[in-house]
């Protein structure tokens, strides 16, 4: 039922029949207003005053027919609902009005007047419904350029772009003539595209919103991080995938500057470490050996000497002997010699059967792969330190009798996994209460994987042990200089 003001305009050159016809209407609408023209050329005139909501024309009319009419609104974009009336007999007429634009037709029968009001509701509905539709889509249109983030909308189907808006045609460096139509799998890098394509694939199958960090590739070549967050979404009955990229390249500035920063203090802390590591060794362990040569030796030659100071010297002797090994364990645990003598694996094979004799723990070591690598400093010995933490958290927590070891070069990746039999835990708990947390510990292990740039998965569940994956970029030395394999 309409309910608002209705205005409707009636071209007929019959009085009689116009009368009838708007009587009809008037039972239906008493508040309508319904102006009457002779002819068409005469409300072509008013229609910028009297603004119809919709126009009844008859189709013979002297002077302009309602086809003339329905080709000159066309022709002046004047997009005025009509209604065509025609005669028993003119249909075609009226299938070809409506091809014009016309919106229904009423042929002049017995039941036309009792028809005409229902007629008129319906036209007056899809107009009203069409302009509420034309402007949900403008005020989506300006939420959509206005955005701070870019957004594409592309078919499901093809994979074809079909509107990208303002901040799209930024970040990628291309006009929106440029970007309507493109495969949307051109925006990402050549090398990247396959995978993401993979990956929306697999979340549009399942019906998801789907985020993700991403690279784009504009058009000068330049490569821009960014987090996309895509969905499938219905369009006038279309299925279309709308992704929203928000570009991250100060955000990953920041965090390389911070990851960088983080990986200097941690080198100066292995440099510091390696010197305190030398001096205890080098200089405080020979002194102390010295020491204790001279202690043995302190009663040579002597005849006369009690027995209680005999055994004060032994056990003075023995003090010293004593320290000389928590001095070197401790130059050790600052910085294994092995690592840079024997290289990495023959390091890590000793630590473990070290650790394995002090601790009581069955410590089993595997590697495969990393003989023939010329490895970098640095990884060598984050690698070494991540086990060296791995094990002492067993040690400390899980209650194990048995852990294991497993190293493997693995290109573009190492993978280092630390299994043990313990009591495990709830990861999802642990992983909460680690920022709580005084104890270093898996907290640590994160930290130190992800200033190399690398991902760590840990899998536990009560009274089944735990698992830690970790997966780091290959480093290598070549003539001195870095050679970085990162995995995309």
């Amino acid at each position: 039922m309409i309910v608002e003001t209705l205005t409707i305009a009636i071209i007929d050159d019959e009085e009689a029949h116009f009368s009838l016809m708007k009587r009809a209407i008037l039972q239906e609408y008493p508040y309508a207003s319904v102006h009457h023209f002779l002819e068409a050329s005469a409300c072509l005139k008013k229609l910028d005053e009297i603004i119809p909501n919709v126009i009844l024309t008859d189709y013979l009319m002297p002077g302009m027919s309602g086809i003339e009419l329905l080709e000159i609104l066309n022709q002046q974009s004047m997009e005025f609902p009509v209604i065509m009336i025609t005669g028993q007999g003119d249909e075609n007429i009226a299938a070809y009005a409506m091809k014009l634009g016309a919106k229904d037709y009423l042929v002049k029968t017995e039941d036309f007047f009792a028809l005409l009001p229902r007629v008129i509701e319906k036209v007056v509905y899809k107009e009203k419904l069409k302009q509420s539709l034309r402007e949900s889509d403008k005020k989506y249109k300006i939420l959509f350029d206005g955005a701070n983030d870019a957004i594409f909308i592309a078919d499901i189907e093809t994979g074809h772009i079909l509107d990208a808006n303002r901040e799209a045609e930024r970040l990628i460096g291309r006009s929106r003539e440029e970007i309507i139509n493109m495969h949307r799998s051109k925006i990402h890098p050549p090398d990247k595209a396959e995978y993401y394509r993979e990956h929306f694939r697999k979340h549009i199958e399942a019906d998801r919103i789907v985020d993700f960090d991403a690279e784009v590739i504009r058009k000068d070549g330049t490569i821009v991080p960014v987090s996309i967050s895509a969905n499938v979404i219905q369009l006038h009955g279309r299925k279309l995938i709308q992704g929203i990229f928000r570009d991250c390249t100060e955000q990953k500035r920041g965090e390389d500057l911070a990851r960088n920063l983080s990986q200097r203090m941690m080198q100066a802390q292995e440099r510091e470490r390696q010197m305190i590591s030398y001096e205890l060794h080098d200089r405080i362990a020979q002194n102390l050996s010295s020491l204790k040569l001279s202690c043995d030796l302190l009663f040579d030659g002597q005849s006369n000497i009690s027995p209680e100071l005999k055994e004060k010297k032994i056990n003075l002797s023995q003090e010293i002997e004593q320290t000389i090994i928590a001095v070197r364990d401790l130059s050790y645990e600052l910085r294994p010699p092995g690592i840079d003598e024997m290289g990495l694996v023959t390091a890590i094979e000793i630590y473990c059967e070290e650790f394995s004799e002090k601790s009581g723990l069955e410590v089993e070591f595997q590697s495969a792969g990393l003989l023939e690598l010329n490895l970098d400093d640095d990884i060598k010995i984050h690698l070494y330190r991540l086990i060296q933490e791995g094990l002492n958290n067993i040690q400390k927590h899980a209650h194990a009798d048995r852990a294991t070891i497993k190293l493997v070069g693995a290109s573009p990746n190492i993978i280092l996994r630390i299994e043990d039999n313990g009591k495990g835990f709830d990861v999802r708990e642990r992983e909460l209460a680690l920022g709580k947390e005084k104890r270093m510990g898996l907290r640590s292990m994160k930290e130190r994987v992800n200033l190399l740039g690398g991902e760590i998965t840990i899998r536990s569940r009560l009274m089944k042990g735990t698992k830690i994956v970790i997966k780091l970029p290959l480093k290598e030395k070549n003539n001195d200089s870095e050679k970085t394999r990162h995995r995309r």
